[in-house]
């Protein structure tokens, strides 16, 4: 537990360096709740695909949200999460870029403790719903299996 707060203090530190060089481009706030969300991994291994939990994700501007929760994860495990979101191109109504953070939750990572993940990330938002679309690649070098990740979320302001 330990190592997972000195990786989140550090993922604090960068968050708010990126929050205060955007100050000055700040349009409109809004907030977010996620439910979690589902995977589907590119091979079919018997995992949990249905990945539930609650989280915030926060827009400071057009381009720019910060996000953290915890969901149930595809080993049945909690993970608990905090990251960036960078999306500086729009594609139709979707904002493309990647997602930078921290997370736990995963055995084969740091024995469960907090690790640094970054993915492609794909969001639409409409009035009052909402999406983030993501890709984890599939690294076995390191025990990742592939998956595509969607994670639903509804507009509080």
């Amino acid at each position: 537990m330990k190592q997972f707060f000195q990786v989140i203090g550090g993922g604090i530190v960068f968050a708010v360096a990126m929050l205060v060089g955007s100050l000055q481009k700040c349009e409109a706030s809004e907030l977010w709740v996620n439910t979690g969300g589902f995977s589907k991994h590119f091979e079919d291994n018997g995992r949990n695909e249905t990945n539930l939990g609650l989280g915030a994700e926060y827009r400071l501007r057009d381009d720019l949200s910060v996000m953290a929760g915890y969901h149930k994860n595809s080993l049945n495990l909690r993970t608990r999460y905090a990251a960036i979101n960078y999306q500086p191109l729009e594609v139709g109504p979707f904002k493309v870029g990647a997602s930078i953070g921290v997370m736990d939750g995963y055995p084969h990572m740091r024995d469960g403790g907090g690790f640094f993940a970054a993915l492609p990330m794909a969001t639409y938002e409409g009035k009052t719903f909402g999406a983030n679309i993501g890709v984890i690649p599939n690294i076995p070098s390191q025990g990742v299996e592939g998956a595509f990740v969607l994670q639903l979320k509804f507009k509080a302001f």
